[in-house]
């Protein structure tokens, strides 16, 4: 049981620290091949941040584990939006600025429309996996195109100093170390979570849905925080817009593509509409809040007791 725990946590630990040398990796290499501001601050740092997801899936799906995979997407969003962005804005809400736009926050409801609209017939096949990939191709084209000069510059500036001249070799190592630590995390994450839920006699999927939902957000944990406190409030809301696309789009395609598998009734009614009506939760304060620019406590309330009122279904569920 202990080593159990220790693999859990040390496949956590990993995972965060592989995240974080991914995003060093990734920026520097997008100065040293003179990408875009824009799609160094949206495309490299939203996939970075959705990096564990991503791994975790993709390991689950190999190991024949596909629906850890999928609870671990549909808990993630949740998590996010719950856990993350609720917290961050109990912390310091009038440091946390509403989207002065709608288009970003309610492209992620539109991916995650998608996501419940796959998974509606309880299948998750390879021509799913497909239309994901697509649907998320198309995501990304929409943020850049959505995206303003103005809020290049202010998320060119959130980001720590990776812009100053780096070595091109340094940039891909670090790149790939990071790549290698998120597969050796992600692959002590599935199996100390499968291992534990065996132990305990719970189901694969309400681990993926609690534990490793909430382990793989952490990156976005960090970055949202720290975001906020210095008071960029793009990074920490497109942090979160940005990963609960890749969640729902990428994540999800990996046991479609690899290891495709059917899904329970439960899993849909509770997790996928919840994850739904979560994301929509977070449209509605969006639009409410924006002509005031900035959340206030009773949002980030409503958003944790929507993620701790979550938990709780989960649990009594087992």
């Amino acid at each position: 049981m202990l080593v159990i725990v220790l693999s859990i946590l040390f496949g956590l630990a990993i995972l965060v620290w592989g995240a974080d040398k991914f995003v060093d990796g990734a920026v520097s290499l997008s100065a040293g091949l003179g990408i875009s501001e824009l799609l160094c601050g949206i495309l490299i740092v939203g996939l970075a941040t959705s990096a564990p997801e991503l791994f975790v899936s993709a390991g689950s799906a190999l190991e024949s584990k596909p629906l850890l995979g999928i609870a671990n997407a549909l808990g993630s969003n949740i998590a996010n939006i719950g856990l993350v962005l609720g917290l961050a804005i109990m912390l310091s809400p009038k440091l946390l600025e509403v989207p002065k736009t709608l288009s970003n926050t309610a492209l992620m409801v539109v991916a995650m429309v998608v996501a419940f609209f796959v998974l509606y017939d309880l299948r998750l096949a390879v021509i799913d996996g497909i239309l994901l990939l697509s649907v998320l191709a198309l995501s990304l084209a929409l943020s850049v195109r959505f995206a303003r000069a103005d809020e290049m510059g202010e998320l060119r500036s959130s980001l720590p100093d990776y812009s100053r001249p780096v070595s091109l070799y340094k940039a891909i190592f670090v790149l790939f170390l990071g790549l290698g630590m998120l597969l050796a995390g992600a692959k002590m994450l599935v199996w100390g979570a499968v291992d534990l839920a065996r132990v305990l006699g719970v189901s694969e999927t309400i681990i993926g849905l609690t534990i490793v939902a909430v382990g793989t957000s952490l990156p976005e944990l960090a970055a949202s925080l720290i975001g906020v406190f210095k008071r960029k409030s793009d990074i920490a809301i497109g942090n979160i817009i940005g990963s609960n696309v890749f969640n729902s789009l990428a994540v999800l395609a990996m046991p479609a593509l690899l290891a495709p598998t059917d899904i329970s009734k439960e899993v849909f009614f509770r997790d996928v509409c919840y994850m739904l009506g979560v994301g929509l939760m977070l449209l509605l304060v969006v639009l409410v809040k924006r002509e005031k620019g900035y959340f206030s406590r009773t949002s980030g309330a409503v958003m944790l007791v929507s993620f701790i009122s979550y938990q709780v279904i989960v649990y009594l569920s087992i």
